[in-house]
This record gives C-alpha cells, structure tokens and sequence, in this order.
C-alpha cells in the first residue's frame, strides 16, 4: 500500500520539514501519510494508530486556530509560536471596537478582555460565539464557514436557518453586526411567501447580493421553515437511511450466528434496536454494572473523541427528535456500513469509496467534508486502511479504556 500513499486526497506534496508550524491542515495530513505508511502499520495496525492518537495526534483547540486566523490576517512577523496572547488579545478587542460589535449576543456583564481571552484558551465554543466573531474581525462568508466547518467540525451555514441566512449575508455585503439585528427584526414581522412543496429553495443558483432579494427569500423561507431535528431536515433522513441499512447489516451478522447454533429465529432490520446497534458498533467499549457504556471520561482518548459515542441512548435521542444529527452520526455508520460490506476489498479502495460516499453525504446536509485535523474522522480513515476496520476500531477503544484504568491506577 505505501507506494500508492501519495494518491490519498489531502494536501499533496509538501516535505514535513517546509510545513509552516500553523498550517495545522497540511501537518496533519503529512503525519497521516506517514503513519499508514510505516512497516509496522500492516503488522501493528491497533498499537501504531493507538500511539498516533494517543501520543504524537497534535490536538488543535478552537483557540489555536483563531490565533493562526489573526497571526495571518494581521500578517504578524515574529515566528506564530513567539506571539504573545496578549497581542491576539488587543487585536481582536480593537477589531470589536471598531466595527461596533457587542461582547456578546446574550446580555453578559463579563468584560470584553476576559470574553477574548476565553475564546482564545477554548478547545471549542458555540456556534453563535463563531458568528459574533465573524462580525468583530470583519470576516468573509468564507472565512466564517470554514471556522464552522474545519474549526467546530459542524455543519456550513444553513440556510433553512433565518437568522444565519441573514449573518451570511451581512458578512457577505460587508455589514456589521447592527444590520444583522435589524434584519432579524424585519423577519419577525415578515408575512410568509407559499411555495409549493416541490419548490427547493436552497441550491447553487442561489444568489442574495440586495436586500430586496434577501427579504424575498426569508418570507419563502418562513413558510417551509424545517427544525433540524425534524424528520424533514436532510441530515435526519440520510441518518435513518444510513441507520436501516446498518440494521440490515446486523441482522444479517445474527442470522448468521442463529444458523451456526442450529437455531430457527428470523432476524430482520425490523427486529434489530438501538441497543443491537450500541453492541455491534460500541463493542470495544466496556460496560458499568447497570448495562450502559462506560463513562467517555475513563478512556484516555476522551478529548480526541469529542466525548462522544454511537450509544443506544444517542440513537434513541435523535429517533425522537431530542437531538439533532451531527456529522459524527452520519460519519460513524457510513463507517460502519463501509467496514462490513467491503471488509474483503483492498484496504485502499475501501478508503476511497468511504471517502466518495461520506463527502456526498456531508455535502447534502451542508457540513463541511472530512477533514483530517479532527481526531475522529483522521481515526476512521486509519482503520480503513487496516485489513479489519470495525476489528481495530473496537480495539483502539478498548485499548484506550484500560489505559485510562492504568493511568488512574
């Protein structure tokens, strides 16, 4: 496989050594590359992608990419790791003062410095904080959406969302965060535009360079609103598709095992539960006495990991609309359906398949495509191009539970 390394989709050619040190995209894809192509990787696959993660992964907070955003907006001189906080810090403060942008969207009476200051240690904020921010520093809509995407690893801008169609396109026309509050207002007032259920009004033909078009837009928008966590919202139905036909993947795993036993039950994706799915997915993953997946605080890859797993209770929630589906979701059963139906396929076209399908997939649900800095989806492409993807998956978490019990120990 190694000689075929340089055919993997992200940033391409670039010695180690030449990579700026915050250009974290091009570092990570060029370690990347280098791991999977060591000798050790095919022999060791479990322990070399453990080792990545646990010790050499850099882990790149929402602090340090706003940092390199300013150090290269502001074209700072001095090495990026030699600029004091203190000089992001009055950078964006003045920023703020300058195009008369609030602390905050929320009534807070926490000085400006200290919210600055907190932005800049965060491993990560809400999406509003990223907005705000997009106002403060006078930000591209380019530049927005890929602190949303790359940075916060969320969804683009929606734009069956009012208020972040309105933020667009301010950041778009080059307006302040004032303008956005007014036209927030004219939405609240605006009497809804019918349009027929076939009528899509988000595509690339979309254009809102006046404002007159914009308001068209909204009062349409206002009759079709979808609540993400609704059955309507794209990434809810690529979900329970994806998630039926990881069912239907199990159920055939069971049926399997019935007949090895010489029983005579009859597994369906219909019979298949939350709970087969959590067994099936989560299986490296250890259980408490009550049943349930032990806490993300145990495993030592708590921080890479986001604190997230594909547990019953999550499926559960976003079934019922308590939660809305995020990138991880969709990401971990394309996975899952990927590993299981190509598990006899060469390792690399495995990868470039998952690649090909789950870029498909974000791009309908307006999030930003895989991208290599985030520990997760970089941990998934890895265990594509092992010989048993879901096998060394569970073992990296297992693995990561009891070095978590060892380092307590």
């Amino acid at each position: 496989m190694k000689n075929r390394m340089q055919d993997l989709d992200f940033e391409q050619n670039v010695a180690f050594d030449k990579v700026q040190e915050y250009e974290f995209t091009r570092r990570a894809a060029q370690r990347f590359r280098q791991v999977v192509s060591l000798d050790s990787f095919e022999d060791e696959d479990a322990d070399v992608i453990f080792h990545y993660l646990y010790k050499e992964m850099e882990l790149v907070s929402f602090g340090d990419h706003l940092k390199r955003y300013i150090y290269e907006r502001a074209e700072l001189e001095e090495p990026f790791s030699e600029v004091p906080q203190e000089v992001y810090k009055e950078i964006v403060v003045d920023s703020f003062k300058e195009t008369y942008t609030p602390k905050s969207m929320n009534p807070t009476s926490t000085k400006l410095s200290a919210l600055v200051n907190n932005w800049l240690n965060q491993a990560s904020v809400k999406r509003e904080t990223v907005f705000l921010l997009g106002f403060g520093l006078k930000m591209t809509t380019e530049d927005v959406s890929d602190f949303l995407t790359r940075v916060l690893k969320e969804q683009d801008f929606d734009f069956h969302n009012p208020d972040e169609v309105i933020y667009w396109y301010c950041y778009s026309t080059q307006q302040g965060y004032h303008k956005a509050e007014e036209l927030k207002k004219k939405y609240e007032i605006l009497a809804p535009v019918e349009v027929e259920n076939t009528q899509v009004l988000y595509g690339s033909n979309l254009c809102l360079d006046t404002e007159e078009k914009l308001i068209d837009y909204l009062a349409r928008l206002k009759s079709k609103r979808v609540d993400p966590i609704s059955e309507k919202s794209q990434a809810f139905q690529e979900f329970t598709k994806l998630l039926y036909h990881a069912k239907q993947i199990i159920a055939g795993l069971y049926q399997h095992d019935e007949e090895e036993k010489g029983g005579d039950k009859v597994w369906t994706a219909e019979r298949i539960t939350p709970s087969d799915v959590e067994k099936v997915i989560c299986s490296g993953i250890p259980i408490n006495k009550m049943g349930n997946l032990k806490k993300m605080s145990a495993s030592i890859l708590a921080k890479h990991f986001s604190q997230k797993r594909f547990s019953r209770q999550r499926i559960t929630n976003i079934l019922s609309h308590k939660l809305p589906v995020e990138r991880f979701d969709l990401i971990t059963l394309e996975f899952f359906i990927v590993s299981q139906e190509m598990e006899d396929d060469d390792p690399f076209n495995r990868y470039k398949h998952f690649l090909d399908e789950i870029q498909d997939i974000l791009l309908r649900c307006g999030m930003g495509e895989i991208y290599i800095v985030n520990p997760y989806e970089c941990f998934l492409l890895m265990c594509l191009l092992t010989d048993c993807p879901l096998a060394v998956f569970s073992e990296i978490w297992e693995k990561s539970y009891e070095e978590g019990e060892a380092e307590e120990a």
